[in-house]
């Protein structure tokens, strides 16, 4: 089944979805503001950004930003962003066109993330900006859990969770091993400068006892404390296209 398919489905609300997810939401624009702090870029795109959550964080450092989205329900929520269809692999953007591009919630639907890579290394200029945002298959729960059973963290995707089937279709989550990641990114041609390690307490628990403040404080130090050790659920990178 096709992405655009899943969230194009009237059955499926993405932005229902978000509803409870405030910690999730302003823990990536914490790190977006932490990754991109003093920057100012002429064009930038966010791919695969579904109604563009992002873009109003994004737009703080774009002169000019796209949404990037294959759902047609999507881009029409979006409403007074502009957008465009496309995909990770196709974003129908000509070559070197943009200072800036990011990908955030995306690559956890690839199995193979190389093809949406070279995608984001076309469209980009030489020393173009990259955030990238991909499901941590080593975070810190994963690795407790590998210790007790004894079983090896595999290299390759991890199948995170199957969604709720809409009308019997679903489609791949993954988390990715960030060595993997890095490599790949290495190969296709960028550089990475900065990781962040994001949504370090997304626990139902630790969401129902502690205020959302409290939270995003804790957040806020933790994103560069525990970035080295990939503690968390979720890892940031900042990239620059190289060659």
């Amino acid at each position: 089944m096709a992405t655009s398919s899943y969230y194009n489905d009237p059955d499926f609300s993405y932005t229902k979805y978000w509803q409870g997810r405030e910690y999730e939401h302003q823990s990536e624009v914490i790190a977006l503001n932490k990754l991109l702090k003093g920057s100012h870029f002429t064009s930038g795109a966010d791919i695969g950004g579904g109604y563009g959550r992002l873009i109003p964080t994004l737009a703080q450092y774009c002169q000019k930003v796209v949404l990037v989205e294959p759902s047609l329900k999507q881009r029409l929520q979006a409403k007074s962003i502009k957008s465009q269809a496309g995909t990770s692999t196709a974003t129908n953007l000509p070559d070197s066109s943009l200072d800036f591009a990011s990908i955030v919630r995306v690559l956890h639907h690839l199995p193979d993330p190389l093809p949406t890579l070279h995608e984001l290394h076309r469209i980009l200029k030489p020393n173009g900006v990259l955030v990238l945002e991909f499901a941590n298959s080593l975070h810190f729960l994963a690795r407790f859990k590998s210790l007790i059973t004894g079983q090896a963290i595999s290299r390759l995707p991890v199948e995170r969770r199957r969604p709720v089937n809409i009308r019997r279709r679903s489609i791949p989550f993954v988390n990715h091993h960030p060595e993997v990641i890095f490599k790949l990114l290495s190969t296709s041609g960028f550089v990475i400068k900065k990781t962040l390690s994001v949504s370090n307490f997304r626990s139902p628990f630790l969401k129902k006892i502690l205020p959302l403040p409290v939270l995003l404080f804790l957040e806020s130090i933790f994103q560069s404390l525990v970035s080295s050790i990939y503690f968390g659920p979720s890892i940031f990178v900042l990239a620059i296209r190289k060659w």
